[in-house]
């Protein structure tokens, strides 16, 4: 019975050795960042947000996309926040009538009125589409890139896009 001991021991701690992920950004000690994206003063919603480290170590890209209230929570790898490090901030959104939408939230399910209103938009767009001769309107898009430092607990960066 002893002698069984010793290799059950042995087949354990390799078996427990090898539990975890084994991705060390597991274990990056992340500060989270969030904000709020504006377009001229007014909540933008639908923004994206895209934090591109420059340099760092570790190296932690992160994005999101902003709410109706145009607020944003940068996520790396299903992770709230970034690394400390300088980073690059382009935070863009089309605009115009291509990029318009009913209802930003689709967590609010089907709603046969906000279906119909989709549909007469659509329609709207189309016969405005043939009233321009079928002439393609070239959708706005707002963009800007900011340079910005994590250095600390958690930060808050908030931005204002001009229109072009």
């Amino acid at each position: 019975m002893k002698a069984l001991r010793l290799p059950a021991l042995a087949l354990a701690a390799g078996l427990a050795a090898g539990c975890g992920s084994g991705d060390e950004t597991d274990y990056y000690a992340l500060i989270p960042v969030t904000g709020k994206v504006t377009l001229e003063g007014e909540p933008l919603a639908g923004a994206k947000v895209i934090f591109t480290p420059q340099g760092n170590v570790p190296d932690t890209p992160a994005s999101d996309v902003t709410g109706k209230s145009g607020t944003y929570n940068v996520m790396y790898r299903g992770r709230a926040g970034v690394a400390k490090g300088k980073y690059s901030v382009l935070v863009s959104k089309t605009l115009g009538e291509a990029a318009e939408e009913v209802s930003a939230d689709s967590s609010e399910g089907f709603s046969e009125e906000r279906a119909l209103a989709a549909m007469r938009k659509a329609a709207e767009q189309t016969a405005a589409f043939v009233k321009r001769g079928g002439k393609k309107t070239r959708p706005i898009v707002a963009t800007e890139t900011f340079d910005r430092e994590v250095d600390g607990s958690a930060v808050v960066f908030d931005f204002d896009l001009k229109k072009p």
